[in-house]
């Protein structure tokens, strides 16, 4: 049998405040299934939901001392879940931008051998393969290169649709290639 299990909510927060484990048990045992319920509506995978919410209740017993404002614990904890929800897709967004900007610099990067030692001359050699391009495929990676936006970020910019911006990284990926090559 849980101990507390009958407890109401505020009677839960003032033992969890004096630092009762058996009260932070019985809110565990209470709300955990819910959260996680809640953050799966949003996240398809099972262990980043799992996470957030061994994360909220972590919180809620690193600050335990500081949630004496804390009036209803539901709502509370489902705010939680909400915020932090948000903050994973921010960091997706973030992570994903990255990773755009990663695979194009490796694309070049694996096309051109050699300049390890010699930065300046590779830059050089990015230089003039951009100044090659046309304008408009030019500019925008240019804008992906100094700037590391996302191709949305720079349709944006440019007042283009995305598939236009994938269109001329990919010209522009393709010209930089030969361009070296024809140098080597």
């Amino acid at each position: 049998m849980t101990p507390y299990r009958d407890h109401t909510d505020i009677e839960l927060m003032g033992l969890l405040i004096s630092g009762s484990e058996e009260a932070f048990q019985a809110i565990y045992g209470r709300y955990a299934s819910k959260l996680y319920s809640y953050a799966r509506k949003n996240i398809s995978l099972k262990e980043d939901c799992e996470e957030i919410v061994q994360e909220v209740f972590v919180s809620i017993w690193t600050r335990r001392e500081h949630l004496t404002n804390v009036t209803a614990l539901e709502p509370y904890l489902f705010r939680m879940v909400k915020y932090k929800v948000i903050r994973y897709f921010q960091h997706s967004l973030v992570k994903r931008k990255y990773e755009e900007h990663y695979k194009l610099f490796e694309d070049i990067y694996d096309s051109i051998e050699g300049f390890e030692n010699e930065p300046s001359l590779f830059q050089k050699i990015i230089d003039k393969g951009l100044a090659d391009l046309p304008e408009r495929v030019g500019m925008a990676m240019k804008l992906r290169l100094s700037e590391n936006l996302s191709n949305d970020d720079i349709a944006k910019k440019m007042n283009i649709k995305k598939i236009v911006v994938e269109k001329y990284i990919g010209i522009a990926k393709k010209h930089l290639r030969a361009s070296y090559n024809d140098l080597v």
